[in-house]
């Protein structure tokens, strides 16, 4: 499995919980901005912390790298996660499809530049609204979690 590349359809690069384990890894010019100080940093889905995750555990029972590539997809495990309260979840079924129609590789380095500040390119996070490098900024991604 790819270092930002989820099970579920989530881009970990933009994930500040990843964010936190690769500063903790030595990685610099990292958005710690907008990261709330209860975060706790996560290494990735093939970490063993996450073991018991329903979408490690069932990826790993239907020998997908991906819900993408599952037979069942969309299952209702997927579309449950999709809505709930967690804003950016919503993106998951759209991504899962972009993943499945261009491949993992492709997906990943969309999600790269989508995920970096347009004015500069240092790496963003899913509930960031400002570049802590330039000091550009743009409206919430994810709108009512700001």
């Amino acid at each position: 499995m790819q270092k930002y590349m989820t099970y579920c359809g989530l881009y970990c690069g933009a994930c500040s919980s990843m964010i936190l384990h690769d500063q903790s890894q030595g990685e610099t010019n990292l958005p710690t901005h907008d990261i709330d100080p209860e975060e706790t940093a996560c290494p990735g889905c093939c970490s063993p912390n996450l073991e018991n995750c329903e979408f490690v555990v069932c990826n790993l029972a239907h020998g997908t790298e991906s819900c993408a590539f599952c037979p069942e997809f969309p299952c209702k495990m997927i579309s449950n996660f999709q809505t709930d309260e967690w804003a950016h979840h919503i993106v998951v079924l759209d991504n899962l499809k972009r993943i499945k129609k261009i491949g993992v590789e492709a997906w990943l380095a969309e999600q790269k530049e989508y995920w970096s500040c347009k004015q500069c390119g240092n790496r963003t996070h899913w509930y960031q609204t400002q570049c802590p490098g330039c000091g550009n900024t743009w409206e919430p991604l994810f709108p009512n979690t700001v």
